[in-house]
C-alpha cells in the first residue's frame, strides 16, 4: 500500500508504535505494520494551497542548519504564512517576525 505523505525539512520521518497502532513520524499516518520507507510518496508542495498565486510579495531566507528556502508571504487569508515547519506545526515562526518587525518599523 501507498501513502502519501506531507514533505518535512526532518527527511523521511521514522516509523513508531503506540498502543498497537503504526505510525510515520512525524506525519503520524497510520500506516501498516509492515511499512517501508518505499511504501511512502512525499507530496511535492505541502499547504501550497495555503498561499495565494503569483502575490509579488514575499520575503526568502535561507536555513544556516539546512540550506533550506523559506518564503513567507500573504496566504489567501491576507495573513502572513511561512513555509518552514515551524510555521506548519505551530503556525508562528522567527521569519514571520522578522518579516512583521520590517514591514512595522
Amino acid at each position: 500500500m501507498k501513502y502519501i505523505i506531507p514533505r518535512t525539512n526532518v527527511g523521511l520521518g521514522g516509523f513508531v508504535t503506540l498502543n498497537d497502532v503504526r505510525y510515520h513520524t512525524p506525519s503520524w499516518t497510520v500506516v501498516e505494520e509492515d511499512t517501508s520507507f518505499d511504501d511512502l510518496e512525499f507530496e511535492a508542495k505541502p499547504f501550497e494551497e495555503l498561499f495565494e498565486e503569483k502575490k509579488e510579495e514575499q520575503w526568502k531566507f535561507t536555513s544556516a542548519r539546512s540550506g533550506e528556502e523559506y518564503i513567507v508571504r500573504y496566504n489567501i487569508r491576507k495573513e502572513l504564512s511561512c513555509s518552514c515547519w515551524g510555521y506548519i506545526a505551530h503556525k508562528k515562526c522567527k521569519h514571520i517576525k522578522e518579516v512583521h518587525a520590517e514591514i512595522h518599523s
